[in-house]
């Protein structure tokens, strides 16, 4: 009697460490699909997502709509891989592509961890910018030699102006080298995107102060190159609610609206409709 006990609890105490091993081996199989906290401040590597191959069109996006010339404007961030707007929490990681600040929010900087001047700088971007400039549609609004413009450009200028460009005509060394994109000749030798008429010369018989401290886009296409490595071009039509044609102090700045078109095959083919 006394030995079959000690048999049994043998036994159970057998099956007990058997049961224990398997419960830990199942434990230890499960353990890879344990959902992970997301932390939203950091890129997400793991999960496909973004748009696919096309033209995306964006109207009136808010940026920053108490902007009113005299004051930077607040940072405002966009991804192109995600056609979104990105927080600022979000700076230091490979979430935005381009952003925009400054006077108007007219200054564009892409995502790039290597430069200086990119509002990128130290962050895990390898993006870049540069511009188009088609002479022989800048001759139907633009003064080269003054950098000034001769007349408000049509609006089919900036389409035919995108349509234009097919490929990405830069080098990636081209691209990255900008840290971004300012107003045209606006306290900077440099061609821009927009012209600010600080005065009001375009129009000088305009009542008051209605024309001076405007932004007029400029029918020039932009190339940008995404912070994942992805090649885009896009052109802007406004910085002001509703896109106006011809805009003025009363119309309300802070707005964007703009067209773009992205590859996601790797290539630099931008012949995309």
């Amino acid at each position: 009697m006394y030995l079959k006990n000690i048999i049994s609890l043998k036994r159970i105490t057998l099956l007990s460490t058997a049961s224990a091993f398997l419960l830990l081996a199942s434990c230890s199989k499960n353990s890879s699909n344990e959902v992970k906290p997301v932390d939203p401040t950091k890129p997400d590597t793991e999960t496909p997502t973004g748009v696919a191959t096309g033209v995306y069109s964006i109207a009136s996006i808010a940026m920053d709509p108490g902007t009113n010339g005299n004051t930077t404007a607040k940072t405002f961030y966009y991804s192109l891989e995600e056609n979104k707007e990105i927080p600022e929490s979000q700076r230091s990681t490979s979430n935005w592509d381009i952003a925009f600040y400054s006077t108007y929010n007219s200054s564009i900087s892409p995502n790039n961890g290597t430069n200086k001047n990119s509002l990128g700088y130290g962050g895990p971007g390898k993006g870049g910018i540069s511009m188009v400039i088609n002479s022989t549609i800048d001759a139907n609004y633009y003064d080269n030699a003054k950098h000034e413009l001769k007349s408000v450009p049509a609006r089919d200028l900036f389409d035919q102006a995108f349509n234009a460009v097919t490929t990405v005509p830069f080098t990636d060394d081209q691209l990255t080298a900008n840290g971004s994109l300012v107003l045209d000749h606006f306290n900077t030798p440099d061609d821009g995107w927009a012209w600010y008429d600080f005065y009001g010369n375009l129009f000088p018989n305009a009542p008051g102060d209605s024309k001076q401290h405007v932004a007029y886009a400029m029918p020039r296409t932009i190339i940008v190159k995404t912070a994942k490595g992805h090649y885009a071009k896009m052109i802007i039509y406004s910085l002001y609610k509703d896109a106006p044609v011809d805009p003025s102090r009363a119309n309300q700045a802070g707005y964007l609206t703009f067209k773009y078109a992205i590859q996601k095959d790797g290539s630099k083919n931008l012949d995309i409709k």
